[in-house]
């Protein structure tokens, strides 16, 4: 009862489209055999009636055509793995005698109506257990064909279906992925600041006013970009200012800062948050260690369709995190990778144990080619 309503939807959800399709599929099918079944009588010198050929070609094709969604119905339900091979192929064998008795039937009767409309009598030759005992062994070669085809396209189906569940499944990974490596880029410095506004408020309130505002502008811009993947270079050195200053605030006289950015790498779309960390770092692992004054120096150039971010600082012995690629470093390692393959590079270089340059490569990409 359930294969007979699945079947009956099936044919339901023929839409006119389809059906012209199959039509005509089956009328190009059918003008080839009866083109070779004229041949053949002309040959044997037993042309008969000019129409005969015609009839019994395309009363065969019109009514195979019409019973060939059963098969596809059943090949459909049929799983054909190594589970179930053989149960399958049993199945696949029995259907074939149902099916082709409903194929004969429906052929004699649609060929009898054609015999009575154009000769205005029935078809009168053999007997009728003779033409099915005739017809039942010749269509088994266009039944084995169909459902080999059938199979061929259910296997093609499952393997494109299998190949784009696991490019979602993929896709889901990176952005889970992505999701944590950002969840890790957020400003860790948050507890320092804090700390630092808590000790000046009573001293000096317009340091504590301005260390705030310039929190407030970061930590804004932070959740601005949950949801905005990339930024221009211009707008992640706005906010990294704010950043940079508060570390001003904080170490006075033992931070000094030099930001040269070339006019031309302004517009290029880098992933937002990128500095953060690695300014931190530059902060932490640079300035803090010391006592005396240290340098920060980001510049940033293109150079053969590549942006390059250099961030240097001083080198002390106690930061071998750093040395290492840090937490954060590897988080931006890790993250560039996902975003761009091995298009980006980053590199940390010690200058004669005085100080460390971090560079960063990465394609100089427009708006419209990250969309893509």
């Amino acid at each position: 009862m359930k294969s007979l309503i699945g079947i009956y939807q099936l044919y339901r959800q023929f839409t006119w489209k389809q059906f012209i399709y199959w039509t005509a599929i089956a009328s190009l099918i059918g003008l080839f055999i009866v083109q070779t079944e004229i041949s053949d009588a002309k040959f044997r010198g037993d042309l008969g009636l000019t129409w005969q050929p015609w009839v019994w070609t395309y009363t065969a094709v019109f009514s195979y055509t019409f019973i060939s969604p059963i098969i596809i119905y059943f090949c459909n339900q049929w799983p054909l793995g190594k589970k179930n091979l053989t149960s399958t192929t049993v199945k696949t064998i029995l259907l074939y005698i149902p099916v082709t008795l409903l194929f004969i039937t429906i052929m004699l009767i649609t060929r009898q109506l054609a015999y009575l409309l154009i000769s205005g009598e029935l078809m009168g030759e053999w007997d009728l257990i003779d033409r099915y005992l005739y017809e039942f062994p010749k269509s088994l070669g266009i039944y084995v064909g169909l459902v080999f085809i059938t199979y061929t396209k259910v296997y093609y189906d499952s393997s494109q279906k299998e190949q784009l569940n696991a490019a979602n499944l993929q896709n889901e990974l990176q952005t889970i992925r992505m999701k944590t490596l950002r969840s890790q880029l957020q400003p860790h410095f948050l507890f320092n600041t804090l700390n630092l506004i808590s000790s000046t408020v009573y001293q000096d309130a317009d340091k504590a006013d301005s260390i705030i505002t310039r929190l407030g502008d970061l930590l804004r811009y932070s959740l601005s970009t949950e949801l905005k993947p990339f930024v221009t270079l211009q707008e992640e050195l706005h906010a990294m200012r704010s950043y940079l200053e508060i570390s001003l605030l904080r170490f006075g006289e033992r931070m000094e800062l030099e930001i040269n950015v070339e006019p031309t790498t302004e517009l290029v779309l880098i992933p937002a948050m990128l500095l953060q960390p690695l300014l931190e770092n530059a902060v932490r692992y640079g300035i803090e260690p010391s006592e005396v004054t240290g340098k920060i120096t980001l510049e940033t150039v293109l150079i053969d369709e590549k942006l390059q971010i250099k961030i240097t600082n001083p080198w002390h012995q106690r930061r071998q995190q750093q040395e290492s690629f840090g937490i954060g470093l590897q988080n931006t390692k890790d993250r560039l990778m996902l975003l761009y393959q091995e298009q980006a590079n980053v590199t940390l270089d010690s200058d004669n144990k005085s100080q460390v340059t971090l560079t960063i490569i990465l394609p100089a990409q427009q708006m419209e080619k990250i969309n893509e």
